[in-house]
């Protein structure tokens, strides 16, 4: 073990707190346009990775993750953030700046345990509200969104169309429209693809599209 190994080792052990080992992880290609770029041969366009480790629950009824984009194209490829996600879809992320990616407020939502839990019991369309939150509750996000959902096999295609207003005083609103494949055997989604944009302007310039897959599962 080096010394920077041996330090951080001795610090936790003074601390009495250890890494949690993840219970789940998972892993998404993504893509942000418009600055996805050509992945090789292939011809398919991603901008990195996003690993999600599932660490267990909290106190509060939450689950805690630790949620990290890999980025193909940057020098500082690897950024980490821990955030809290709630049965219903809401995320509290304390410990920013720096803030999450466009990739991981897109998909922690839809991770909730409660989030497709209607379209999974036979609900063809339902409502789902929940809030984002940032820097213990200095910057807070409400959402509603609206959810159409469609059995095929073990899979749910769903519809989504929400909208996003801050509760700061730039009280800016962003409209969404998505869709989603939802795994009922795996309880993740497995494909989102997901358009936002700022009303009252509706140019295609101001809007932010964001796809991702799931290409790993271990538990």
């Amino acid at each position: 073990m080096n010394k920077l190994g041996m330090l951080v080792a001795v610090m936790l052990a003074l601390a009495g707190q250890t890494p949690a080992a993840p219970v789940r992880h998972l892993v998404y290609a993504f893509a942000t346009y418009p600055t996805a770029k050509s992945n090789g041969d292939s011809g398919d366009y991603y901008d990195g990775t996003l690993s999600i480790d599932v660490l267990g629950p909290a106190p509060d009824g939450g689950e805690l993750v630790r949620a990290t984009d890999w980025w193909y194209y940057t020098l500082r490829s690897r950024q980490t953030r821990q955030c809290e996600i709630y049965p219903d879809g809401s995320v509290v992320w304390d410990e920013v700046p720096p803030y999450p990616s466009d990739a991981q407020r897109v998909l922690l939502p839809l991770l909730a345990a409660d989030f497709f839990t209607p379209g999974v019991s036979g609900v063809a369309s339902w409502r789902q509200k929940f809030a984002l939150s940032f820097a213990k509750g200095l910057y807070v996000t409400s959402a509603s969104m609206q959810l159409s959902a469609t059995p095929q096999g073990s899979q749910l295609n769903v519809d989504s169309h929400a909208v996003f207003q801050q509760l700061d005083r730039r009280q800016r609103k962003v409209v969404e429209r998505g869709q989603i494949v939802y795994d009922r055997t795996l309880g993740m989604p497995v494909v989102v693809h997901d358009v936002r944009g700022p009303v009252p302007t509706a140019s295609i310039y101001s809007q932010t599209s964001v796809d991702l897959q799931l290409v790993d599962d271990a538990p």
